[in-house]
């Protein structure tokens, strides 16, 4: 039986924000001189997944005139220029050239779309790197920075319903974004020779072109080109491995629809560890990203990740995704769900409790990844689930009763912290204690309202209805009356919406 210690508030602060709370890490740092873009001579990809449609508020665009040379949003409270109107993105091609000795990156962003609305333009996110050229549809577009929006002027208006390639061209030298969501750096991490991206919550287009909100998801294809010997990872499944060249291509293909924000690549020195047996547990490829050396039976824990699979699946459904693994790097100091490859700091991958925190991670992939937030206000909806994922495997571990007793203690310890409510932090307390953990004690509070029956089962109903989407607080509480034939306004309004944090109800 593995335990673990009842966490106290400077630890859960610390530790269990583990989307986003660490502290920068300016090693490595190199200036540059002002880089020559060099496009990357391959083709591009076609899109074979069709990205499905997000449930929440993205078709409310539909017939609206973009104006031109005016920076966008796609209606976040939170973040009012992140995303963008009139087009649905199918997928990105992005074909990088990273020279680690200068710390640039070079590389033709391919975005191929659908337009919702009539555009005379055409907005992208895009930050800290350079645009050199711009084409839609193969010809060559005027195009101006305004704000954090790279504003595309195409040779004629695209009308609704049509579908069109944009190619831009850039480079630059990769740094960290700022963001109002966390006191650090996000976005591209160099620390010593190895680089990364931890993107969440709006840093994704601080490195790629993109409709930054999880509302317009898309599928992609990574093109990596490094130098030899250097390994460079991404999401999703390596497909191709090109070693011909002087250089190396590694070609990563991520099939089902990511929101932009879990998008990552990971370059250095680092193997790719195939896990045969957590492979055969899982019914899915398991593969990590690891220093060279290294092996999964230097992280214990690590080897459960099958076992890991199975139990989430048995509780949330099934597995969203076509693989699964991690990477673990050096400076991040917390961990982050990106998609199919959770990115884990070396420190915690070798800590006491990396055991939770790898359930915390492969549970985001239900809550979170396949079902993402429609506003940037529900991110209960990742970080209460995931945590409530960890309390499922202390409970398998342990019993029913330890947790109740754990649980117990950790509510009262939050009572009188005076926390924001979880459901309406401000901008920056979105990774703050209380959404993870007075999160996880609201769906504590419905499992113990509406029995263990219907809560799982409301629970796997919303992972499918919303797979590969968008959903909102109400869409979740929509799910959880329906599955329980009970009225649950009031349980999650105190929960949620009062800074209090109110008693268990009876279970």
């Amino acid at each position: 039986m593995t335990t673990r210690p009842r966490l106290l508030l400077a630890a859960v602060a610390v530790v269990l924000t583990a989307a986003s709370c660490s502290d920068t890490n300016d090693a490595a740092t190199t200036s540059v001189s002002e880089p020559q873009v060099t496009a990357p001579t391959t083709s591009r990809a076609t899109s074979t997944t069709t990205t499905a449609a997000p449930p929440a508020t993205a078709d409310a665009f539909a017939g609206l005139v973009v104006p031109e040379a005016e920076a966008l949003g796609i209606g976040d409270d939170y973040f009012p220029t992140l995303g963008n109107p009139g087009y649905d993105v199918d997928h990105y091609t992005l074909d990088l050239v990273f020279q680690p000795d200068s710390i640039t990156l070079d590389g033709i962003a391919t975005i191929e779309a659908t337009a919702t609305a009539d555009l005379v333009s055409i907005n992208l996110d895009f930050t800290v790197l350079e645009a050199v050229q711009v084409q839609v549809d193969g010809e060559d577009a005027e195009w101006q920075s305004v704000e954090e929006d790279l504003v595309i002027t195409p040779s004629s208006t695209i009308p609704a319903g049509e579908a069109f390639v944009i190619d831009v061209t850039y480079g630059g030298e990769p740094k960290q974004a700022r963001s109002g969501a966390v006191p650090f750096g996000i976005g591209w991490q160099t620390v010593n020779d190895q680089n990364y991206v931890v993107a969440e919550p709006d840093a994704a287009h601080s490195w790629f072109p993109n409709n930054d909100h999880p509302l317009d998801k898309a599928t992609y294809t990574f093109r990596l080109n490094v130098p030899d010997g250097t390994t460079a990872a991404a999401n999703g499944t390596l497909v191709e491995r090109i070693t011909d060249l002087g250089r190396e291509i590694f070609v990563w293909e991520m099939a089902s629809p990511m929101a932009s924000y879990l998008a990552t690549v990971v370059i250095g020195d680092f193997d790719i560890v195939e896990d045969e047996a957590a492979s055969a547990e899982a019914g899915i490829p398991i593969r990590h990203v690891l220093p060279v050396g290294k092996t999964v039976a230097d992280y214990p824990g690590l080897e459960r990740t099958g076992e890991m699979v199975r139990f989430l699946e048995e509780k949330f459904g099934p597995y969203p995704f076509d693989t699964y693994g991690i990477a673990v790097v050096d400076g991040f100091g917390a961990a982050l769900e990106n998609q199919t490859l959770s990115l884990f700091d070396s420190n915690l991958a070798e800590s006491f409790f990396f055991e939770d925190v790898l359930v915390h991670e492969l549970a985001h992939h239900w809550f979170g990844n396949s079902v993402s937030p429609g506003a940037w206000q529900d991110i209960w909806l990742n970080e209460g689930f995931a945590s409530y994922a960890e309390w499922l495997w202390i409970e398998r571990e342990a019993s029913r009763e330890f947790l109740e007793q754990e649980i117990a203690l950790e509510r009262d310890e939050f009572a009188g912290a005076g926390f924001p409510a979880p459901g309406e932090p401000p901008v920056f307390e979105l990774f703050g204690p209380a959404v993870y953990r007075v999160g996880a004690m609201t769906l504590h509070a419905l499992r113990l309202t509406v029995g263990d029956e219907s809560f799982f089962e409301l629970l796997t109903e919303h992972a499918t209805r919303f797979a590969n989407g968008a959903a909102r607080t109400a869409d979740f509480i929509a799910v959880a009356e329906e599955v329980a034939g009970l009225e649950l306004d009031a349980l999650f309004d105190s929960w949620l919406y009062d800074r209090a944090v109110p008693e268990f109800p009876a279970g």
